[in-house]
């Protein structure tokens, strides 16, 4: 077991080095960001969620290029942490920024309607 302390340095080394990776190795369509919001590691450190945050491009659609990379990504971020084990990577939709941008496009359309 990490400590929480350890867990949140790895997480931001993660989600730093993922970002890199995916920014330099993933193809997709053009128009097409994907952010890293967080990533969050088990107390064991072998594994480590990574939450994303999508512009222009389908949820479904990102997990699949995504997943078909997956190997190649984690034989890269294996190469660059100095670490042991480098914890196995998940990619995840990070469902709160979809609720913030539903909650900012309310806001959006009622200040149009003069409601706000």
């Amino acid at each position: 077991m990490a400590s929480p302390r350890r867990l949140e340095k790895l997480s931001n080394l993660l989600k730093e080095e993922i970002a890199r990776i995916i920014d330099r190795e993933v193809e997709f369509p053009e128009d097409a960001i994907a952010t890293i919001t967080r990533v969050e590691v088990s107390p064991d450190v072998h594994y480590a969620a990574v939450f994303l945050s999508l512009l222009g491009i389908k949820p479904g659609d990102a997990l699949a290029v995504l997943k078909k990379n997956i190997y190649s990504l984690q034989q890269i971020l294996n190469r660059r942490v100095r670490m042991r084990p480098v914890p196995r990577i998940k990619f995840m939709i990070d469902e709160g920024e979809v609720k913030r941008e539903g909650v900012e496009r309310s806001l959006a359309e009622l200040k149009q309607k003069g409601e706000v």
